[in-house]
């Protein structure tokens, strides 16, 4: 059954700009916020499987598709100068008309240089970020909280960063059972069965 998938971006939005723990003296740090529409169209019939092909497209047969949207929220900071104020933010974005927040999946936690920074100076740990990075349903799902294993079953993280360009979201998870890290708390989360028996993602699309 073939699938057709779209994707619209809203305007990047600021929700804030504000002093953040660990700021860096002369800046502040700038909250974004972006909307991104996923809709996914399906034939009503299929004219084909996994064991038999056909040799007359879908599209021929004239059926109705069936669409299904979800969004999906995300938000990014960044650091501007000190004084800047939100409609200063806005003013720059609307300079960089490619701007977008692109997403990271991954097995590991997703750490950048300032990060690792923080982590070789003992200011947070590896754990830190790997509790705040881990993939869980969101608000108003009937499992939320709840940790979401990848496909394979593993722990995932999900980061989001700003780019002035347009940028491919990045999915650095795979089926290695040696690529994935758990911090104490995520691992005795997952042991006391926190997580449900259908708590298992099969797309991209439900990682949220």
């Amino acid at each position: 059954m073939a699938v057709r998938r779209t994707s619209s971006r809203s305007p990047i939005t600021v929700d804030s700009v504000a002093a953040s723990d660990f700021q860096k003296e002369g800046t502040l740090t700038a909250q974004l916020r972006q909307v991104i529409t996923n809709k996914a169209f399906y034939p009503s019939k299929s004219v084909d499987n996994n064991m038999s092909d056909n040799i007359f497209a879908e599209s021929e047969f004239g059926f109705e598709e069936q669409e299904f949207e979800s969004e999906e929220t995300r938000v990014a900071w960044l650091l501007v100068p000190e004084g800047t104020t939100p409609e200063a933010v806005l003013a720059r974005l609307a300079q960089k008309p490619g701007a977008m927040l692109y997403k990271v999946l991954a097995n590991q936690p997703i750490l950048t240089d300032d990060q690792l920074y923080s982590i070789s100076i003992g200011q947070r740990t590896k754990d830190d970020y790997a509790n705040s990075q881990v993939v869980r349903y969101p608000e108003g799902h009937e499992n939320a909280g709840a940790i979401i294993l990848d496909e394979h079953g593993k722990v995932q993280y999900r980061k989001v960063f700003f780019s002035s360009t347009a940028k491919e979201d990045m999915d650095l998870r795979n089926a290695d059972p040696n690529n994935m890290y758990q911090s104490a708390e995520i691992a005795a989360e997952l042991n006391q069965g926190v997580i449900p028996e259908n708590a298992h993602v099969v797309n991209n699309d439900q990682v949220v």
